[in-house]
């Protein structure tokens, strides 16, 4: 899973901000949120207030992402309104004055540059992430609930959930190259198609009737982003 690296003092100031503020409006303690996130009791506490004071300079995307889920806020939304404060500008403005700053023998204008524009390539590839992890789990919390009739009712743990998850990520990651590669302005045909590779793909390990709905679900859903 990706790491959020060193980007700048203001990206992590601001990114520990909004992440309290999430979790104040949900009225959830840190230690609470800890706990839906997989911190052990111990360390949750101390991990979270450095993490909203903007003092870690190493996160997960994965941990933003579940803290996010704690607190049942949109990722897609926080990611966006983090972009748009001028949090990822103002780190990157920032390295480059530290990058101008150096004394003759450092990095060259050039490799200043080269690597700024890295860093921006790096900051929508996390955010995209983020907007995916946000469409996918919207999806399954309508999937799961649909298909969990349609499976054996000796699972109490529902174990036989997890393959269905990952099938309902397979058919987003198959709805977004089939609607940039659509051949014609609707892309109905190519994402039915891309579905019916998934659906017979999996028929063999998974219940038909349960790998329908959820194909159902999704489809009619990830259509409705390309309606708008």
């Amino acid at each position: 899973m990706p790491v959020v690296k060193v980007l700048g003092e203001v990206f992590y100031r601001e990114l520990g901000r909004k992440l309290r503020e999430v979790r104040v409006q949900a009225g959830m303690s840190q230690e609470a949120v800890g706990a839906k996130v997989g911190f052990k009791s111990g360390s949750s506490q101390a991990y979270l207030s450095r993490l909203e004071s903007g003092k870690v300079r190493c996160v997960r995307l994965d941990t933003i992402v579940r803290y996010l889920q704690a607190c049942k806020a949109p990722v897609g939304k926080f990611m966006l309104e983090l972009a748009q404060s001028g949090a990822f500008g103002e780190a990157e403005a920032e390295d480059v004055r530290g990058f101008t700053a150096q004394k003759p023998g450092g990095e060259t204008s050039s490799e200043q540059a080269k690597r700024a524009r890295g860093k921006l390539l790096y900051e929508k590839r996390w955010l995209r992430k983020a907007h995916d992890a946000d469409i996918v789990a919207k999806l399954w919390r309508e999937v799961m609930p649909a298909i969990q009739p349609l499976l054996p009712a000796d699972d109490p743990t529902r174990r036989l959930l997890a393959p269905y998850l990952e099938g309902v990520r397979t058919m987003y990651r198959a709805w977004k190259q089939a609607v940039r590669g659509a051949m014609n302005r609707d892309p109905t045909l190519d994402v039915q198609m891309a579905f019916d590779r998934i659906e017979h793909a999996g028929v063999q390990r998974l219940v038909p009737a349960a790998v329908r709905k959820a194909r159902e679900i999704v489809f009619a859903r990830l259509m409705e982003l390309v309606v708008r």
